[in-house]
C-alpha cells in the first residue's frame, strides 16, 4: 500500500519515446533507440529511477565498528507541476498541439501521438505527490533497510528514530511512504508538528536577505538570460519552430521541456509526446539553462546561498554529539534544501563558476544527476571498540568522498570531519546573516 492524499494518480498513455532522426524527406522523425538520453537530462524533474543505486552492498564498513547514528535529508518524490506549468499545459500546449497536428514537420507516427495527447492534471492538483513519487520513497526505504541490514532496529521506537517533514503534502506523504518501506509495515510514528518556515528542513524560507538579494533579484539570473540569447539557444528555437510548424518562444519551449519532464517522471511505462521534439543537443542546451539557474540561485553563485545551510548542519552535529537524542534522524524536504546543502559541503564544485559561454565545458554541477526527484543526502556514523568514530557520506545512495577529508578514503574520522565545519557552525548566527539591510542598497551591490 502506498500513501497518497485523495485521488490524484497521474495516468496517461502514449507510444514509445523518440530521439534520433530518421531520414524521411525534410520531416523530423524520432524513434525510441535511446530513452536514457531524455531521462537523464530533465533537470530537477529527472525521475529518481534513472539515477538510483540498487546495489545495497554499497555501504561503508569498518572492521569491528558498528553503525551508531544516521542523519539524512530526503527530497520529496515525483510530484505534479506548479500552477503556472499546468496553466501552460491547458493553454500554450493545447495551442501548440493544434499547430503540430495541422502544420508540424514531423513523421505521421509522431504526429499521431500528439493527436492523442491531453492535459492530465488541473490546477487543483498542483504540486501534489503522485503515485510514482510514493513508490520512489517506498523503494528507497526498502533499500535503506537492506543496505544497513541488522544495524537498524526492526520496529519503530520514538527513542531511536526521529522523522520530520515540511508543511507540504508532498513531503508528508514522501515520509510516510519511506517509513512504510523501511519498516515493511505501518508504524505509529510520532511526527512532530510541521512548520511553515522550518529552521532546519527549509532554513532559506526564513532568510529574508537571501530572498531579496538572490532569489528575487533579476541580476542573479544574468547568466541564464545571457545563455537564453546565445547562438545555441537560438538554434534550439529555430529547430523546434520548424518541427512544430510555427514560431515558438523560449517560454513556450520551457513549458514543453517541463511537460516532457513531468510526464516522463510520472510513469516509468509511459512517455510524453513532448519529448519527441527534442534531440540530444536540444536537451543538452535546455539542461544547461537549468544548471545555470540552480547554480546561481541555489548553489555556488553567492556565498550567502549556501552559507545559510549552517542551520541544518548545526542540527547534524548537535544530534551526532548528543547522548539523549534519537540516533536515526530522517528529514523530508525540498530541492532548495538539498542543493544548498551540497554546496555547503563543497560537493560538485567546478573549478570555475558556471557562465553562459561555458556550455561546452565539462562540469560537475548537473542538477539532473544531483537533484532529481527523491534525491537524498545522509551521513552514517560508526563507533569503534577503541573509542574512535568515523563518518561516511551517501549521496543518491552512493558512498561519496567528503570534501576536506583525506583523499582516497570513503570514511572520515568524526574528529576531522567536525573540525572542517567548526568555524562555520560556531559563526552560524542565522538571524544576523539573513537580516535584510536597514539602509537600502542596490541589489547588484548587495550581491
Amino acid at each position: 500500500m502506498l500513501f497518497l492524499s485523495l485521488s490524484r494518480t497521474v495516468l496517461f498513455c502514449t507510444l514509445g519515446l523518440c530521439l534520433y532522426p530518421v531520414a524521411h524527406a525534410d520531416r523530423w522523425c524520432a524513434d525510441n533507440t535511446s530513452r536514457d538520453i531524455v531521462y537523464r537530462r530533465l533537470g530537477t524533474k529527472t525521475p529518481y529511477r534513472h539515477i538510483q543505486n540498487k546495489d545495497v552492498r554499497n555501504i561503508a564498513t569498518v572492521d569491528g565498528c558498528t553503525l551508531s547514528k544516521i542523519w539524512g535529508l530526503f527530497r520529496h518524490g515525483t510530484r505534479n507541476p506548479s500552477e503556472s506549468i499546468i496553466n501552460h499545459m491547458h493553454g500554450t500546449l493545447v495551442g501548440l498541439q493544434r499547430d503540430i497536428v495541422e502544420h508540424g514537420r514531423m513523421c505521421r507516427d509522431n504526429i499521431a501521438q500528439f493527436e492523442a495527447w491531453k492535459p492530465q492534471v488541473t490546477v487543483a492538483d498542483a504540486k501534489l505527490l503522485v503515485r510514482e513519487g510514493g513508490t520512489e520513497l517506498f523503494r528507497l526505504g526498502e533499500r535503506f533497510r537492506k543496505r544497513f541490514a541488522g544495524q537498524l532496529p526492526d520496529r519503530y521506537d520514538a527513542d531511536r528514530f526521529y522523522f520530520k517533514y515540511t508543511r507540504t503534502e508532498r513531503a508528508e506523504y514522501s515520509a510516510r511512504n519511506f517509513t512504510l518501506g523501511l519498516f515493511a509495515q505501518e508504524e505509529p510514528i510520532d511526527y512532530p508538528e510541521p512548520l511553515d518556515r522550518d529552521p532546519v528542513l527549509r532554513f532559506y524560507k526564513g532568510c529574508d536577505k537571501w530572498r531579496n538579494v538572490v532569489k528575487e533579484n533579476p541580476y542573479a539570473y544574468q547568466e541564464v538570460d545571457r545563455f537564453g540569447s546565445s547562438s545555441e539557444m537560438r538554434h534550439v528555437v529555430e529547430k523546434l519552430s520548424k518541427r512544430i510548424g510555427t514560431f515558438v518562444s523560449p517560454e513556450e519551449i520551457h513549458a514543453m521541456y517541463q511537460t516532457c519532464a513531468f510526464e516522463t517522471a510520472w510513469n516509468e511505462r509511459e512517455s510524453s509526446p513532448w519529448c519527441l521534439l527534442f534531440d540530444k543537443e536540444t536537451l543538452s542546451v535546455l539542461e544547461y539553462s537549468q544548471d545555470l539557474k540552480y547554480y546561481w540561485v541555489d548553489g555556488y553563485g553567492y556565498e550567502l546561498t549556501y552559507r545559510q545551510a549552517c542551520a541544518a548542519f548545526r542540527d547534524l552535529f548537535e544530534r551526532f554529539d548528543s547522548t539523549t537524542a534519537p540516533a536515526f534522524t530522517f528529514y523530508f524536504t525540498h530541492s532548495g534544501t538539498l542543493l544548498k546543502s551540497l554546496a555547503f559541503l563543497g560537493l560538485y564544485r567546478d573549478s570555475e563558476p558556471l557562465v553562459a559561454q561555458h556550455y561546452r565545458y565539462k562540469r560537475k554541477w548537473r542538477v539532473s544527476h544531483i537533484d532529481a526527484f527523491a534525491s537524498n543526502l545522509y551521513f552514517a556514523m560508526y563507533r569503534c571498540p577503541n573509542g574512535t568514530q568515523s563518518v561516511g557520506l551517501y549521496h543518491q545512495e552512493r558512498l561519496t568522498p567528503i570534501p576536506g577529508c583525506p583523499e582516497g578514503t570513503m570514511l572520515c574520522s568524526y574528529e576531522h570531519f567536525k573540525k572542517l565545519y567548526d568555524d562555520r557552525i560556531e559563526q552560524c548566527d542565522f538571524d544576523t546573516m539573513c537580516s535584510a539591510p536597514i539602509v537600502p542598497t542596490s541589489l547588484k551591490d548587495e550581491l
